[in-house]
C-alpha cells in the first residue's frame, strides 16, 4: 500500500488503515528506548498516544495537512513522538491556559515558564544511551546485539533466538533483561555522579 491510498484510509477512518497506524506507528514508538521509559513515567499507554492521534488527525482535521512530501509513516511518527515529549504526567500534554496567568482568578501559583532547554537535554540523553550502549558492547556483545534487536527492530525472542542461533527464546529473554539492567545501573551512576 502507498502513502496516498494509506493517508486516504486514515483520512476515511478505514479500519485497514489505522491499523497500519498502530502497526507501523504508535505501537513501535511506544516500545522503542526513547519513548518507553517517559511514558512510564507519565503513565502514557500506546492506546492513550493512538488516542490523541485519532483526536488530532480526524477531530481537529490535521490529516489535511499532510501534501505528500515525505513518508506518511514519518510525518505521523512526528506527531506521536511531541505527544510523548510534551506529556505531563496528570494531564498527558494538555495544558490550561486558565491558570498560566499570574492574574487568573481563583488559581494557585502561575504556570512556571521552563528554564532548561529541552534540546539540549535530549541531546545529552541520546549521548549518553550511546555511550553506555558502548559500556554494554565493551562488556558482552551478544547481550549488546540483543538488546538492539529487541529495543531498536522490534524483534521477537523468537526470531532473535533464530538470527543469533540462541539455545532457547526464554534465554534471549534472559540476557535481554540483563542488558536492561546493565543500562539502568549505569544511569543509575552516572546520575549519582552528576549529583557530586
Amino acid at each position: 500500500m502507498d502513502d496516498r491510498e494509506w493517508h486516504r484510509l486514515v483520512k476515511n477512518g478505514e479500519d485497514a488503515g489505522w491499523k497500519l497506524v498502530w502497526e507501523r506507528v504508535v505501537e513501535p514508538e511506544s516500545k522503542s528506548m526513547r519513548s518507553a521509559e517517559m511514558m512510564e513515567r507519565f503513565s502514557l499507554t500506546a492506546g492513550d498516544l493512538m488516542g490523541m492521534l485519532y483526536e488530532e488527525m480526524i477531530g481537529k482535521g490535521k490529516i489535511d495537512l499532510y501534501r505528500g512530501e515525505g513518508s506518511f509513516e514519518g510525518w505521523l511518527k512526528r506527531y506521536v513522538r511531541g505527544y510523548v515529549l510534551n506529556a505531563d504526567p496528570n494531564k498527558h500534554g494538555e495544558i490550561s491556559i486558565e491558570g498560566a496567568h499570574p492574574d487568573a482568578e481563583g488559581e494557585g501559583e502561575a504556570m512556571a515558564l521552563p528554564v532548561q532547554d529541552q534540546e539540549t537535554l535530549r541531546l545529552e540523553v541520546w549521548r549518553m544511551t550511546l555511550y553506555f550502549f558502548r559500556l554494554l558492547w565493551n562488556e558482552d556483545p551478544e547481550r549488546c546485539y540483543i538488546h538492539l534487536l529487541k529495543t531498536r527492530f522490534h524483534l521477537s525472542s523468537e526470531e532473535i533466538r533464530d538470527f543469533l542461533d540462541v539455545s532457547s527464546a526464554a534465554n534471549v529473554d534472559q540476557i535481554f533483561s540483563r542488558s536492561i539492567k546493565f543500562m539502568r545501573e549505569s544511569w543509575q551512576k552516572w546520575e549519582a555522579g552528576k549529583k557530586m
